[in-house]
């Protein structure tokens, strides 16, 4: 895509609106808002994002949401980390994020038939379930579903999250991932947000959004 392009972000909210228009590209939220949920309308956003230009990406959101866990067993899961157990919760939100990816990576392939050779973005925002005390499982999860996704047939993989949002859940992390820069109020701002300052995990911020009556994202 081009510098300095526009494209538009929609999911479950946008469902009974009309799709923005025009866009040079979409990306379109698999998830229902948090791990294993839906967005029921999901083909036909993705059919929106296709009639573009630029096509479409992929987003879906990712917790670590611990024992209190609400689609899975917490300390009941087996795969692909067999060392899941009370105590050891770095293993289970390993396999809840390798596991909710998959998830995610299913139903996109379900419903639209090309979840292959598309961006995934990872959406790390504070919003979700994620341990104020345990870094490791924040960290942890999130490597389970990137490591899902890096492992699938031409798929790149990067991180949408305000830097704050991220020092909070994941610390000091640095990953070499392209970003999603979220947070400006206007075109101008998000332009601005491309700087590599702004980066939430040090790698090159490659999508600025900027909100105002759709979600807006601008090409760095």
């Amino acid at each position: 895509m081009p510098s300095g392009a526009v494209g538009h972000d929609i999911s479950w909210p946008q469902c009974d609106l009309p799709v923005p228009a025009p866009a040079v590209f979409g990306v379109v939220g698999v998830t229902g808002g948090r791990p294993y949920t839906r967005n029921p309308c999901l083909g036909a956003q993705f059919a929106w994002g296709e009639s573009t230009p630029g096509g479409t990406a992929f987003y879906l959101n990712t917790s670590s949401p611990g024992p209190g866990a609400l689609f899975v067993d917490w300390y009941g899961q087996r795969a692909p980390d067999p060392a899941c157990r009370p105590g050891n919760d770095g293993a289970c939100a390993y396999d809840f994020g390798f596991n909710a990816a998959a998830d995610a990576f299913g139903y996109a392939q379900a419903a639209t038939g090309h979840a292959t050779g598309r961006v995934w973005w990872l959406d790390v925002e504070t919003d979700n379930s994620w341990s104020d005390s345990d870094v490791v499982a924040n960290r942890a999860s999130l490597q389970g579903s990137l490591d899902f996704l890096q492992h699938q047939p031409g798929v790149v993989v990067g991180v949408y999250s305000p830097p704050k949002m991220w020092g909070r859940i994941m610390g000091d992390l640095r990953l070499p991932l392209p970003n999603w820069m979220a947070g400006a109020t206007t075109l101008a701002e998000a332009v601005a947000h491309c700087a590599p300052g702004f980066s939430a995990t040090g790698g090159p911020v490659v999508l600025s959004q900027w909100v105002d009556v759709f979600d807006n994202d601008y090409v760095c």
